[in-house]
């Protein structure tokens, strides 16, 4: 049986939501919209693109500033009130602190924050922050020189760890570093991060790696890093009353590392779908309904197309219709799954094209 037609309302909502709030076929409200401004980057890691490289979007196939603005309007008006900028790298789009600016104006929008892998933030730190970003997570998968260029191709760790000093001086907290451990790669890291996500007061989540157009074999679940953890520190415990339907937090008991938090984000092994309420806008204007599904919607052509506010929301709440009650990512794209799906994450579909 088709998920998307097995209807089923999530109990929170029922009955509980305006007429004019963008709710999916489960009853679940979209609050939150990723926005990936540029599929370009100033790295290469392994985990978001090939060695060689893809072939880039024109820049005239590329959403404007404007176009985007008229896009977040139209969802702040429906009930969107979190925004979350990612790439790409977006700090490589000229006009982005004006763009934040703009964005941070927008009547009902209540946070936007960005995901960045830092090599630039020491520049662009204090400007991001003044012009209302006040959230940032940065992308760090190793502490190690030689381990953090092999996994971006190339990168500086200096330059990130700048980036992350210029964002505690701009104002930024929580700074959230977010770390994508491989087995092979750099697992034998994980100490290293807790360590120095305590020195540092630092929020730490690791990601499970998703292999988008790989094989998942190379993937360390959540249930195997929280217990290396507990084994070497007696005083970790699960906050029960975090507020995250993302990260599962844990944090320090004892008084001497309890700044850090811990938290793990686990969209395979323990995904968080039931409570999905996001969308993701690319860079050439093509809505996801869900990150793990090729399925993709043309908002560009139709924001070109003199179309109205209401019909723009008639047509997005036709297509929530669409969105799935959950992922079923396995290791082989394209195979059957238990459940008479098929995942159709393509072999050439990559990280900076989607956003993550």
């Amino acid at each position: 049986m088709d998920i998307i037609n097995n209807k089923k309302i999530n109990s929170k909502t029922e009955n509980s939501l305006p007429d004019n709030f963008l709710i999916d076929g489960f009853g679940r409200q979209i609050t939150y919209l990723r926005i990936s401004l540029t599929d370009r980057c100033n790295l290469r890691c392994v985990y978001c693109m090939p060695e060689d490289g893809v072939k880039l979007i024109e820049h005239n196939e590329m959403l404007s500033y404007e176009e985007i603005l008229k896009f977040v309007n139209i969802l702040a008006s429906h009930g969107v009130n979190k925004i979350r900028i990612t790439g790409g790298e977006p700090l490589v789009r000229k006009g982005m602190i004006n763009f934040i600016k703009n964005l941070s104006s927008i009547s009902g929008i209540k946070d936007i924050s960005m995901t960045t892998n830092g090599i630039l933030l020491d520049k662009y730190a204090q400007d991001l922050y003044n012009a209302g970003l006040k959230r940032i997570n940065i992308s760090l998968d190793s502490l190690n020189n030689e381990t953090f260029s092999k996994i971006t191709r190339g990168g500086n760790l200096d330059a990130v760890l700048k980036g992350i000093s210029a964002a505690k001086a701009a104002g930024f907290h929580p700074i959230k570093i977010n770390t994508v451990l491989i087995r092979g790669t750099n697992d034998n890291e994980l100490m290293n991060f807790i360590s120095f996500a305590i020195e540092n007061e630092l929020n730490l989540r690791f990601i499970e790696y998703m292999p988008i157009g790989q094989n998942i074999s190379r993937t360390i679940t959540t249930k195997e890093l929280t217990e290396k953890i507990k084994a070497e520190y007696k005083d970790f415990e699960s906050n029960k009353i975090s507020d995250s339907s993302v990260s599962k937090e844990y944090y320090f008991s004892n008084n001497k590392n309890n700044k850090a938090v811990i938290g793990f984000i686990s969209p395979l092994s323990e995904h968080f779908c039931n409570d999905c309420n996001r969308l993701r806008l690319t860079a050439s204007g093509k809505l996801r309904l869900c990150l793990f599904y090729d399925e993709e919607y043309d908002i560009k052509k139709i924001l070109n197309n003199s179309v109205n506010n209401e019909d723009i929301y008639n047509y997005l709440l036709n297509l929530l219709q669409k969105k799935r009650q959950t992922h079923l990512f396995n290791n082989k794209r394209g195979a059957n799954n238990c459940s008479g799906h098929i995942n159709i994450i393509e072999d050439n579909t990559y990280m900076n094209k989607i956003g993550g």
